[in-house]
């Protein structure tokens, strides 16, 4: 795992709909964060790492609204969310709606920042036009100096933000910390993701709801464990693609499938109690698309009644289900409780040492040879189909390059013959293979 600077963390905050995410989305140069004109949007604290000024590595933190006094207990969570976000900072972006002007909860978040004793930059948002930035005016009455005319959305007045930054940027940066596994939690909505991620990480990290959907973009969070850095990918729940009849799901479905592509492995969260589903088999079929190492997470074991083989039977029955994804190991979690939760990362170390792997070419030869003898591939217009060579092309999924007389006709069933040997005969479990 590579060393690299070590990142600055710039946490945006601000009261709801002032333009956070926009912001977010301007500076991280894609779109990661959910935006949509509507309070309240982002509820977790929305990690994304970016380059500023075309020289300085930093992290971004987009956060849910603040409000000082939150009527419902998931937007108290918010704010819980929020403090968290300016402690872990390096430096803070307090954004605010230059068309609304001054309201109550920007005062009174500007006393939490003050408090919090760190650089702080007040951002006075949607000021589209220069003829507009006499809105500033009112807004140096919460006592900041850096204050800065801005446009989210057209991207007016960032430069100018970018470059008082910079040597906080230049500061921040002397320091080295090291590259982490990145591991992405998936599943269905309400299975137990993001409990544990807070399992994981000892602290409510993200909001845990019975609600259904509750976290809506992909969540990021560092973690260390036995000396091994994590980037942990809390996602939304993936549901069936009719059942995704609102924009707002529709977002967190794709932003689930990237963080499957960001990740080097993806732990699977199952329901314990509800067995395999056919939207289970859907996520698994994606995961193994995207050629990523990967583990099944059955949580909720404790509420689970047991008898001397009942994980031993489960998993059997788990793998007859969706055979294409056998190759993922199973630990059974609760959550909840905590119990067996550092097996996840245990079994995710183990999977990226083996993706790390390459095999000789002599070793591959030998190996394909005896495979080859003990269950020949068939014949093609009459003559025996041969595998004439084999080499490793790649590593991380483990890809094989094969020459053989009459390639087209080797069948899937055989390939999948061959990668099923070449993972138990090498020790690739936890990683799909790719025969070329």
């Amino acid at each position: 795992m590579a060393k690299r600077n070590k990142k600055p963390i710039i946490a945006i905050v601000g009261r709801p709909n002032v333009g956070k995410s926009s912001l977010f989305n301007r500076l991280l140069g894609q779109r990661k964060a959910v935006v949509e004109d509507l309070p309240g949007v982002t509820r977790d604290r929305n990690y994304g790492d970016t380059i500023l000024l075309d020289a300085y590595p930093a992290t971004l933190i987009d956060t849910g609204g603040f409000e000082q006094n939150p009527s419902e207990a998931t937007h108290k969570r918010v704010q819980e969310q929020c403090r968290m976000a300016i402690e872990e900072a390096t430096l803070l972006f307090f954004v605010v709606d230059g068309k609304s002007g001054l309201l109550p909860d920007d005062r009174d978040l500007a006393r939490l920042l003050i408090k919090a004793q760190k650089p702080v930059f007040l951002l006075v948002n949607k000021v589209d036009h220069p003829h507009q930035e006499q809105r500033i005016y009112d807004f140096y009455d919460l006592g900041f100096e850096r204050v800065f005319p801005i446009s989210a959305l057209q991207g007016l007045g960032i430069e100018d933000v970018l470059e008082a930054i910079e040597p906080f940027l230049k500061e921040s940066g002397s320091e080295e910390e090291t590259q982490g596994l990145r591991l992405a939690i998936v599943g269905r909505p309400n299975v137990g993701k993001s409990s544990l991620v807070n399992a994981l990480l000892g602290q409510d990290r993200v909001i845990v709801s019975e609600v259904a959907g509750t976290t809506r973009d992909a969540i990021d969070t560092l973690l260390t464990y036995k000396g091994i850095p994590f980037t942990l990918i809390d996602t939304a729940g993936i549901r069936r693609k009719n059942r995704i009849s609102q924009k707002m799901e529709r977002y967190a479905v794709v932003s689930a499938i990237s963080s499957i592509d960001r990740s080097d492995i993806t732990v699977l969260v199952m329901d314990a109690l509800q067995g395999v589903t056919d939207q289970d088999a859907k996520i698994a079929e994606l995961i193994e698309q995207k050629g990523r190492g990967a583990l099944i997470a059955l949580n909720k074991w404790d509420l689970l009644e047991k008898e001397t083989n009942t994980f031993r039977d489960y998993v059997q029955n788990l793998h007859q289900a969706f055979a294409f994804f056998s190759f993922a190991p199973v630990v059974s979690i609760s959550a909840k409780t905590g119990k067996r939760v550092t097996k996840v990362l245990d079994t995710a170390i183990e999977i990226y040492q083996r993706g790390q792997k390459r095999i000789s070419t002599s070793s591959l030869n030998r190996a394909i040879r005896e495979f080859v003898s003990s269950h020949p591939p068939g014949r093609s217009r009459g003559k025996p189909i041969k595998i004439l060579y084999g080499t490793q092309a790649k590593t991380f999924p483990p890809t094989f390059l094969f020459f053989a007389n009459a390639p087209e006709a080797v069948s899937t069933n055989y390939r999948r013959y061959l990668a099923g040997r070449l993972r138990e005969h090498f020790d690739l479990s936890g990683l799909p293979i790719r025969l070329v």
